[in-house]
């Protein structure tokens, strides 16, 4: 009995380890309604259920912000708001950031009040206006943000977070600008927000700032993010958020936060002055059909406090997001006794190689080669070809699967059988390459002049994600 109870209990705190490790803390952070920030804990990052919203540092009135993160210090960081210039924590150049305690713990208050940790000039003597509105922690613990000067130029920087929640001193730097697909930003962008995954990548929500404006995912692969003063930011097309149902569209109002879930799905945050119903935090996921398109989930996540939202943080750094790699067009044909697969990459992230795998069923795919990418470092955001051939020696192939079924017979069977099958196996191999050099461009093994092809990626750490297979007929 007393093992019995042993294990009940290991078995109770597994499932509530196993609960716990499955579920995401969100913060977000209102830019006019006190207190501004919010904890919602209890999220399935697959599903956007089991939302529990709390209110954090109710007493303290310095949490308004357009622009928050979560440093890996366990302080969330942002730059107050400054009502009096309207549209944003705006002024001319100036700014402060603040930082409070995300966690409270035994040494902390449950009621944590923030400090200042950073003042500074992001333009000098310049008295353009300096508007502060994103703000995300990437993997290796900076803290990176973007402010506009209203006009249409949007501008990186980072600093470190440091113990206690400070800034550590002199790590404030400029990163230069930003252009999006090669150009400057149109004027009316920058609402929006920035995030990170577990490689480094930089994805930032970019929304229109007007009403029913179009809300972007735009990339850049982690060596395209500028690192100097003087040097440019370029991100690309990657997603369009689209609503569910027939037709998708916009939300009526602006799109003001992204984060990354544990799973690497992505949170967004909506803001809605006159439909407070549409607004709070959405889960976005795949629409399976258009590798463009992130779905908003049809209810939110939470709509407590809709109406402020006005950016969110988690502290999540899966891999990647969603997919390593974005596929342009993939084909296949038999010529000329050889396989010939084509297919493009939009964007790669974390990417080690490709194998290539066939079969005759649809059902049993054997694996028939490897092509490394070709993108640097496994990342990129520019679009790659690949092509791959293969004297079609199928019914080698597909053997393969037959002699490993054989050689399991083997290990059942007597020895003076076993030698039997052996000679068998022996004689099958070279009949099977007699049938191939005597006619290798019939490559009809299953009798329809077809074979399935699919591709698998591979990540750096090992992770393989497959394509749908596709079919190859014969083109001659």
């Amino acid at each position: 009995m007393k093992n019995g109870l042993v294990f009940l209990s290991f078995f109770l705190f597994t499932a509530f380890s196993i609960k716990a490790q499955t579920t995401d803390t969100i913060y977000t952070v209102s830019n006019y309604t006190s207190p501004g920030i919010r904890q919602i804990t209890g999220v399935d990052p697959n599903t956007g259920s089991g939302a529990i919203v709390t209110s954090y540092a109710e007493t303290d009135g310095t949490t308004l912000s357009a622009a928050m993160a979560l440093g890996n210090n366990g302080y969330l960081y942002y730059i107050p708001y400054v009502p009096s210039e309207g549209g944003g924590s705006e002024n001319e150049g100036t700014f402060k950031i603040h930082s409070i305690a995300a966690y409270p713990t035994i040494s902390t208050p449950a009621e944590p009040s923030s400090q200042e940790v950073y003042s500074g000039d992001v333009n000098g003597a310049s008295t353009d206006k300096a508007i502060f509105r994103t703000m995300s922690a990437a993997p290796d613990g900076l803290i990176y943000l973007t402010f506009s000067d209203g006009n249409g130029n949007i501008s990186l920087a980072r600093f470190q977070p440091g113990l206690g929640g400070t800034v550590v001193a002199n790590s404030f730097e400029l990163l230069g600008g930003i252009t999006l697909n090669g150009a400057p930003p149109s004027l009316n962008l920058r609402n929006g927000d920035i995030a990170f995954d577990g490689s480094g990548n930089l994805y930032a929500l970019i929304n229109e700032d007007q009403a029913g404006g179009a809300a972007v995912i735009y990339f850049a692969s982690a060596n395209a993010i500028s690192t100097t003063s003087g040097g440019t930011t370029n991100l690309v097309t990657k997603y369009n958020v689209v609503k569910p149902g027939p037709g998708g569209g916009n939300f009526s109002e602006y799109v003001t936060g992204l984060a990354v879930s544990s799973t690497g799905n992505f949170y967004i945050a909506v803001q809605d002055d006159h439909d407070p119903s549409q607004g709070g935090v959405y889960l976005l996921t795949r629409n399976v059909n258009n590798n463009n398109e992130l779905v908003i989930s049809p209810s939110p996540v939470s709509n407590d406090n809709a109406r402020a939202i006005a950016d969110l943080a988690t502290h999540y750094f899966p891999s990647s997001t969603i997919l390593p790699v974005e596929y342009g067009a993939i084909d296949a044909k038999i010529a000329r006794g050889s396989l010939i697969v084509n297919w493009s990459t939009l964007t790669e992230t974390n990417n080690d190689h490709f194998e290539i795998e066939v079969s005759t069923d649809g059902k049993q795919f054997v694996n028939i080669g490897t092509m490394n990418t070709k993108a640097a470092g496994g990342n990129s955001d520019k679009t790659i070809y690949y092509s791959f051939t293969k004297t079609v020696d199928v019914p080698v192939a597909v053997m393969g699967i037959s002699l490993l079924s054989l050689a399991v017979v083997l290990l059942l069977v007597n020895r003076k059988n076993r030698l039997l099958l052996s000679l068998m196996m022996v004689m099958g191999i070279g009949l099977s390459f007699a049938s191939c050099s005597k006619n290798g461009e019939q490559v009809d093994v299953s009798g329809e002049g077809k074979l399935f092809v699919r591709i698998v990626q591979v990540d750096k750490d090992g992770t393989k994600s497959v394509t749908d297979a596709i079919t190859a007929y014969k083109a001659d």
